[in-house]
C-alpha cells in the first residue's frame, strides 16, 4: 500500500518518529488540491481548490504495521485514508491521502513546511514521541481524552 502526504508529516524526522522506521521519501503532487493553514492551529489542511496543485510525497510499500501506526496518530486529529490520484515521476497513482472527516476551518494563506519545521517542528516531534509511546497501549478515544496533556 501507498500513501500521499502532504503536511506535516513531509518532515522526515517526523515521519520516522510515527513510523517508527526510516522510510524512502518519493516526490509526488496531487492536481486541484491546495494546502492550508488551519485557523489556530500549526498543521495544515488540504483542500479541493481548481488550478491548485497540492505538493507532497507518496511512502510506497508501506506495511499493514506502518497503516496501523499512521492511523492511530492522523485518527487523532480526526484525519482518515480517502482515495486520490497522485502525478510522481511522470506516473499517475492510484494511492489515499488522509482528509480530515469534517469541515476545518483555514486560512487563505498557503501552509509551508519550511516555516512549520521552524516554528513546530521540535515540539511536535515530542508530542509525536510521547503519542507514538502509547500505540498498541491506548485506543484513539482514549488518546482523545487525554491529548491536551501531551502538548
Amino acid at each position: 500500500m501507498n500513501i500521499f502526504i502532504f503536511g506535516t508529516l513531509m518532515d522526515k524526522a517526523l515521519l520516522e518518529i510515527v513510523l517508527g522506521r526510516k522510510v524512502e521519501l518519493v516526490s509526488a503532487t496531487l492536481k486541484d488540491y491546495g494546502v492550508f493553514k488551519v485557523m489556530d492551529a500549526d498543521y495544515p489542511v488540504m483542500i479541493k481548490s481548481v488550478g491548485l496543485v497540492a505538493n507532497g510525497i507518496i511512502l510506497n510499500e508501506l506495511t499493514k504495521m506502518d497503516i496501523l501506526r499512521t492511523d492511530f496518530y492522523e485518527h487523532i486529529f480526526d484525519y482518515f485514508l480517502k482515495p486520490v490520484q497522485v502525478l510522481s515521476k511522470e506516473v499517475l497513482i492510484d494511492t489515499q491521502v488522509y482528509m480530515p472527516s469534517k469541515l476545518i476551518p483555514r486560512l487563505e494563506e498557503p501552509w509551508s513546511l519550511k516555516d512549520w519545521q521552524e516554528v513546530s517542528g521540535e515540539r511536535t516531534h515530542g508530542f509525536a514521541k510521547k503519542v507514538m509511546t502509547k500505540f498498541g497501549v491506548l485506543s484513539v478515544d482514549e488518546m482523545k481524552k487525554d491529548i491536551k496533556s501531551y502538548f
